[in-house]
């Protein structure tokens, strides 16, 4: 009897654990999409009032931030610095690669990502402030969407773990 109490307990909390694990990714996304939405206002000053070079600014970026974003910017301003002959753009896709699978973010995000990497060291600041800017905008709406999701979900994951867990551990008393 003591065994089968310990297996379904074992049960109950691997299910629960499994549960609490799948709604992190939620709140790893919403993470991920406000410190991007952080690090574009940071990108947005340096450039418009800092007129600090990319590879410098995306630096003090990587520095200031923290999590997968910080490593995005850290990669970019090494591929920069290199001096490899890389553009802004393919310097910012390869550190977007490298990173990717860290992010937690779904293909309309890392759209995002992607559109931040083709609008950056392309134009003048005027250009480039009013190009983040809307960036910005877009970010907001889905960090939005993903607040929802998250709240919606990450309470379901868990309860669902939980009781899928305990349902199982009764079904196998």
């Amino acid at each position: 009897m003591i065994l089968k109490l310990t297996g379904a307990a074992l049960i109950v909390v691997s299910c629960g654990m499994t549960g609490i694990l799948y709604s992190n990714k939620y709140i790893n996304r919403l993470d991920s999409l406000k410190s991007l939405s952080v690090c574009i206002e940071m990108l947005r000053s340096e450039i418009v009032y800092g007129h600090i070079p990319l590879a410098q600014a995306s630096k003090t970026i990587a520095r200031r931030s923290s999590g997968p974003v910080a490593d995005i910017f850290s990669d970019f301003s090494d591929l920069l610095a290199s001096k490899q002959g890389y553009t802004a753009s393919l310097a910012f896709e390869k550190a977007i690669d490298k990173n990717a699978a860290r992010l937690c973010v779904n293909n309309e995000e890392m759209d995002v990502f992607k559109t931040l990497g083709k609008m950056i060291g392309i134009s003048d600041t005027a250009n480039q402030e009013k190009s983040l800017n809307l960036l910005s905008k877009q970010l907001d709406v889905l960090i939005d969407r993903s607040m929802t999701e998250k709240d919606k979900n990450v309470k379901m994951y868990r309860n669902l773990g939980l009781l899928g867990g305990l349902g199982l551990a009764i079904l196998l008393l």
